[in-house]
């Protein structure tokens, strides 16, 4: 071998080992948990109940097998408005709260909180009538007439008097569905602060808690921007509740976006809502998206960024009835996103402190807490088609249980598998995995 072929061969050896090194760097990571950094402490991990506003029918087999074995405290509910085959002169004003749709929402909230525990209530509307409405032929970005917001609100308020006086149950916050984009009603910011502060009074005369959700917005982007034009008003300040938005169309965005959202809400000392939380408002075009394993990881990814970057305090999945369903309407399947959701209401519900945590890698995606009786929970999604090595620093245990979800094994339990040893262990992630770990 001449020196050129030689020294090409030990370049080529040189590139190959620096190359098989970055290979191999690349599919280990450390994770390290911080205790002492307290985020904040989960309220609810709930879900949406809105199928009156696309069916016939308020409740569904879905819906109840959910309320039975995630037992949220927070739900949001639809309420219709704009009812199917029905002219508005035959439901208006007394009429509206004795139609049979509007009977069987009252009903399903009576159920959910005597059978099932529920214990704060979001009522949401989508439309209103056309004669409510600027210009009724447009389907989006319907404008109600602003002098009609008075007939509104007292739809509204018929609805909610007749649901705590005869039903038993106080609605605690009420929105007009992702109102700054308009996918059927729209509201500026100066409309939002006109109709707040009609309805804010006459909620309160009419003797009802029920506070109006800062902002529901359509997603993650421009949630600030709309939400402090309506702070904008200091007299509506006293009638509004949590600052709220929706995070579809959210996944390319940066953690920063989330975390605006965070730093809004500290300021003024409002809690974090994500009233409908998912990742693509139009999967529904997509047939059976919602079955594959695809968008189960897409929605962990999801509900992780809304928990960590935008520190959320109640997140409501989109949805836990036949919509966008984690589950077959007969309940016979259950699908890859019911499972990564029972990694979240199984192992980071109610009473969760979320506590500060880091990854050395960006497609690790860590977050850890503490639990009301001190147990400690870390989940790590590996985003990579590769099992990826671990190494964990932060949360000292003797005895560690991780339940793992995969494409292949949906809910995979091992009990008692590993210890710390000076608050470090070591593990090996399965590729594209969501991971519980409980320290005992």
């Amino acid at each position: 071998m001449n020196k050129s072929a030689k020294r090409i061969t030990t370049i080529f050896l040189v590139l190959f080992i620096g190359l098989t090194s970055i290979k191999i760097s690349a599919q280990s990571a450390t994770v390290k948990i911080f205790p002492d950094v307290k985020r904040q402490i989960i309220r609810s991990i709930g879900g949406n109940y809105c199928q009156a506003n696309y069916s016939n029918h308020a409740w569904d087999a879905i819906g109840e097998a959910t309320l039975k074995e995630f037992r949220p405290s927070h739900v949001r509910v639809a309420l219709p408005m704009k009812l199917r085959k029905i002219d508005f002169k035959d439901y208006r004003g007394e009429n509206y709260t004795k139609q049979p749709l509007v009977i069987e929402v009252l009903e399903s909230l009576k159920r959910m909180k005597d059978e099932f525990g529920v214990k704060n209530i979001t009522i949401s509307v989508w439309d209103v009538p056309d004669e409510l409405i600027v210009d009724p032929s447009k389907k989006s970005q319907r404008v109600i007439k602003p002098e009609a917001y008075d007939e509104v609100i007292q739809m509204l308020v018929d609805f909610l008097l007749k649901a705590k006086n005869e039903y038993g149950v106080e609605v605690d916050q009420f929105s007009f569905n992702e109102s700054d984009g308009g996918w059927q009603i729209i509201f500026s910011p100066a409309e939002t602060i006109a109709f707040i502060k009609k309805a804010g009074a006459r909620l309160k005369d009419a003797g009802l808690k029920t506070k109006l959700l800062w902002a529901d917005t359509a997603q993650t982007l421009g949630t600030v921007e709309f939400a402090t034009q309506i702070m904008a008003d200091t007299t509506i300040w006293k009638y509004l509740g949590p600052l709220c938005f929706h995070s579809w169309w959210s996944e390319s965005i940066a953690d920063n976006e989330f975390e605006r959202v965070a730093g809004l809400a500290k300021a003024w000392n409002k809690e974090v809502w994500c009233s409908e939380l998912g990742f693509d408002a139009m999967a529904w075009q997509v047939k059976d998206m919602n079955k594959s394993w695809d968008y189960g990881l897409r929605f962990a990814i999801i509900a992780h960024r809304m928990m960590k970057y935008a520190e959320v305090e109640v997140s409501l999945y989109w949805t836990w009835q036949n919509n966008y369903e984690i589950m077959s309407p007969d309940l016979t399947q259950k699908y890859p996103s019911y499972y990564v959701t029972r990694h979240q209401t199984d192992f980071l519900n109610t009473g969760t402190q979320i506590v500060h945590s880091t990854s050395s890698d960006s497609e690790i995606l860590p977050i850890s807490g503490i639990h009301a009786d001190g147990k400690k929970v870390l989940q790590l999604i590996n985003m990579k088609k590769n099992p990826v090595t671990i190494e964990i620093e932060g949360f000292d245990s003797t005895s560690i249980d991780l339940t793992s979800t995969t494409q292949s094994n949906n809910w995979e339990v091992t009990k008692n598998f590993q210890k710390t040893k000076k608050g470090k262990f070591t593990i090996q992630l399965k590729p594209e995995s969501v991971n519980t770990f409980i320290f005992n």
